[in-house]
């Protein structure tokens, strides 16, 4: 692995959204990947955290963004042979937005450049918030886990279909790690909610959504000029009462 550096300077990044591996309450777990020579912590240094995207073989660039002389965005390139021509191509990012070792944001990436898988920590708290997979040939979110409660448990999931329209929304409202929710969509639209009331693995009462609601697509980043620099995404919101969160959500200060 070879590791090159960079700097973008003048870049304050407050907020993360958007959108493999979603899992249970442990797998959200970030690793602490701050190497630390013992009794100085002043030769710290910040590494990629290998248990989040593959990192063997890869060259790394790295960015620091507070100049404080620690790494704080680590971009790895995997060198390929395309006609006679050495091409690096962008395998994964990760970004630790508040600069304690541990990484917030992480983006992997097919062979084609689209993203495979995304992971962000919107607290801070050494755990992922969220976590997303996209379908591998176009590129678009398929599958959605969230914290919404920040307890170190997914209790929801959206599930989009080949054009990223909302089919369909999970949610575990007990915390026992099954559903007990379901919000169910037509062409982007909410159309009825089912609900397991005595959290028994059975629906209880289903609810119609009657009207007609506006066709829900999964929204666009809005990159600003700084985040553009690293592809990162705006600060974003929490989650409706009722319906389904944005892909991503906010950072506290």
């Amino acid at each position: 692995m070879r590791i090159r550096s960079g700097f973008l300077g003048g870049v304050a990044m407050t907020g993360l959204v958007a959108v493999a591996g979603l899992g249970g309450c442990n797998k959200n777990k970030k690793a602490d990947t701050t190497t630390k020579d013992e009794g100085d912590t002043s030769s710290s240094v910040d590494k990629v955290d290998p248990t989040l995207c593959e990192t063997s073989g890869k060259n790394v660039l790295t960015y620091d963004l507070n100049r404080d002389g620690r790494p704080d965005v680590w971009k790895m390139y995997k060198v390929e042979d395309q006609g006679g021509t050495k091409v690096e191509i962008l395998t994964c990012k990760q970004v630790d937005f508040d600069h304690d070792g541990r990484k917030d944001w992480v983006v992997g990436y097919t062979p084609r450049g689209t993203p495979a898988f995304e992971k962000a920590d919107f607290d801070y708290d050494g755990r992922f918030d969220m976590s997303a997979i996209y379908d591998p040939k176009t590129g678009k979110r398929i599958e959605v886990e969230r914290d919404s409660d920040f307890d170190g448990k997914y209790d929801i999931k959206e599930i989009y279909d080949r054009y990223e329209v909302l089919t369909s929304v999970r949610r575990d409202r007990n915390g026992d790690g099954e559903p007990d929710y379901w919000e169910q969509y037509k062409d982007g639209a909410l159309v009825a909610i089912l609900y397991d009331d005595d959290y028994d693995k059975k629906v209880d009462r289903r609810e119609e959504v009657p009207g007609i609601r506006p066709k829900f697509v999964a929204p666009e980043p809005e990159v600003g000029p700084a985040e553009a620099d690293l592809g990162a995404p705006p600060a974003g919101g929490t989650a409706p009462a009722g319906g389904t969160p944005p892909a991503g959500g906010t950072k506290p200060k």
